[in-house]
């Protein structure tokens, strides 16, 4: 399973063209909340429209699809938000990488690439699932309820999310 990549243009507020202010210090897991829209149309959406909002990964049932180079800005949580400085010292669009799972198609498939691609990220940025990874309701909780939103309508909760992605980083050889 590898990551394709097909990088929006740089167009209005959805590519910042900025580079993230230091090193990746967390991930930020959501999932679109968009009952229609796999992987590919995302991309074309952020691609057509000038939109204050974006991520760098989307996932479905058939691909990993990163619009957004890993070392630039995206804006997938509000900055007026404190909590993402609480609990990592910075903002996430400044210094997280944002990872949204796509409501389409087969939800099995979907999820396993969504767990595959945190722990893949977990390994290449030096990061621990179940300290650097954080929902989306945590950073907003009076507005969003992502990921748990899709998640748990499949039965899986915040925890189990954790636990399966810790256990394919630690069952990972290392190489990347």
């Amino acid at each position: 399973m590898c990551p394709s990549f097909a990088t929006v243009r740089r167009k209005g507020k959805s590519r910042s063209g900025l580079p993230l202010t230091g090193k990746v210090l967390f991930i930020v897991a959501h999932e679109t909340g968009n009952n229609s829209a796999d992987a590919d149309a995302h991309f074309k959406y952020f691609n057509r429209h000038v939109t204050a909002s974006s991520a760098h990964a989307f996932i479905d049932d058939t691909k990993i699809l990163e619009i957004l180079p890993l070392n630039e800005k995206a804006w997938h949580v509000q900055y007026q938000k404190a909590m993402d400085n609480i609990l990592f010292g910075d903002d996430a669009n400044d210094r997280a990488i944002g990872v949204e799972l796509c409501r389409t198609g087969n939800f099995a498939k979907a999820y396993n690439r969504y767990v595959w691609y945190m722990s893949y990220l977990c390994r290449k940025f030096g990061l621990k699932p179940n300290k650097h990874i954080v929902s989306h309701k945590v950073l907003d909780p009076e507005s969003r309820y992502d990921p748990e939103s899709w998640l748990q309508p499949h039965g899986i909760t915040w925890e189990r999310f954790i636990s399966d992605v810790t256990a394919v980083y630690n069952a990972w050889t290392g190489a990347m």
